[in-house]
């Protein structure tokens, strides 16, 4: 599978966070945006088309304070097999992470989490 035929760019970047509340607070101030959702467990900002998306952490998660780069693709299931092929192992499998919506997350060399993500519907 040709790869690069799949990306269809990023979708976002995402963050844990502890207090979901003073967060999004937080980013309204500072950048005076809206979120394009905001619930206790996902809220979403956007930055000219790429996503900051806030993901409330579990009580006993430690956060690191690195990011997740969220890449959109097609054929996810497909994606993930050639990337498997290709001695990449993957921290998550494909799940479902919303409706209608999956994901599956590697890291890179270095630890640098990513997460692919195809939206079905």
């Amino acid at each position: 599978m040709d790869l690069s035929k799949a990306y269809q760019g990023s979708f976002g970047t995402l963050y844990y966070v502890k207090d979901m509340s003073k967060s999004v607070q937080y980013y309204k101030e500072i950048f005076n945006l809206k979120p394009k959702c905001e619930s206790p467990e996902w809220s979403e900002f956007d930055f000219n088309g790429h996503s900051l998306c806030l993901h409330a952490a579990a009580k006993d998660m430690k956060i690191d304070g690195k990011g997740i780069l969220i890449v959109k693709v097609k054929n996810l299931r497909e994606v993930v097999g050639t990337l498997k092929s290709r001695g990449v192992e993957f921290v998550h499998d494909v799940h479902e992470v919303c409706e209608n919506g999956f994901s599956a997350d590697f890291k890179d060399l270095s630890g640098n989490l990513l997460s692919l993500f195809e939206y079905i519907g």
